[in-house]
């Protein structure tokens, strides 16, 4: 099966605040704001027009997890297969402005994806200047109420790679074409648990905890190295309650047909979400999920 994802796209959250959340991002991991209008507010980290977009509205969750593919044909493809599994087609037009084709659509499992054609890469040199901590927005971690049927169609609809799984297969890593470990994390459930970033160096991390105690706040969880993707990760809580990862050193995948997905133990939290063998708090593991919303 080809995989017609290339990469991580955008992340459509809906918010009563765009203000307060957009401030957050740029403080703590350093995003730009790309364009702003007095119901939405564009973010990025790097040349693209839009990797976080913030829309105003009256309760928080998800709109989409935006997923880049390489052209409009690939769009073409999957609306194709999305129609022909009668699965809902919620909007046949791209949620953000510099986006030529995309298809909206709502999974029986819970997410709702849009795939779409390549953000417009445009950023000037000022919008580049330091401090920016975020390198890219690498990848999501949902929650589905059927992870087999979630894994079928990634695989099967999208083509993406199976990376990782527990034993029991109730966590699974996604990879696209690009090879990162992973893109799309799934475990059961119901709407998103985190996005994370990756960030330059392991530096930014340390730059990540210092802001947040500069503003009276804390980690949620980190430093440590997962056992999936062997990235160096830590967690904090932005305005709207929701869980953000930065990360360093995720895993690339460079050759699909000799990767084997690795099988880990089922007791996830047992040296598989840290190798150091730290223990994720009871807010991390409860975090308050935000729903998908249409």
């Amino acid at each position: 099966m080809t995989n017609l994802i290339r990469q991580m796209g955008y992340l459509i959250i809906a918010t009563p605040d765009i203000e307060a959340s957009a401030r957050d991002l740029t403080d703590i991991l350093g995003l730009r704001v790309r364009s702003r209008s007095e119901e939405a507010i564009l973010m990025s980290s790097n040349a693209k027009q839009c990797e976080v977009a913030y829309f105003r509205a009256d309760r928080s969750g998800v709109r989409a997890i935006g997923l880049e593919v390489v052209d409009n044909m690939a769009v073409e493809e999957v609306l194709r297969r999305v129609r022909s599994e009668n699965l809902a087609v919620l909007s046949d037009t791209p949620s953000v402005p510099g986006i030529e084709r995309a298809v909206r659509f709502r999974t029986p499992f819970g997410p709702i994806i849009e795939v779409h054609t390549p953000s417009i890469r445009d950023a000037s040199p000022q919008h580049l200047r330091a401090p920016i901590r975020a390198k890219r927005l690498d990848h999501v971690n949902l929650r589905t109420n059927d992870t087999r049927g979630f894994h079928d169609l990634l695989t099967g609809m999208l083509g993406m790679r199976l990376s990782d799984r527990t034993e029991d297969f109730g966590r699974a890593w996604y990879r696209c074409a690009d090879g990162v470990h992973h893109t799309v994390a799934a475990g059961a459930g119901s709407g998103l648990h985190h996005y994370g970033f990756e960030t330059h160096s392991v530096l930014d991390l340390v730059g990540v905890a210092d802001m947040l105690a500069a503003k009276g706040r804390t980690l949620l969880w980190g430093l440590g190295r997962h056992g999936p993707g062997n990235n160096i990760f830590s967690y904090y809580l932005d305005p709207a309650d929701c869980v953000i990862e930065a990360s360093f050193g995720m895993e690339r995948i460079d050759n699909d047909l000799i990767h084997k997905p690795g099988v880990w133990d089922s007791d996830y939290e047992n040296r598989v979400l840290d190798l150091w063998g730290s223990k994720p708090p009871t807010r991390y593991s409860a975090a308050s999920l935000t729903p998908f919303v249409e």
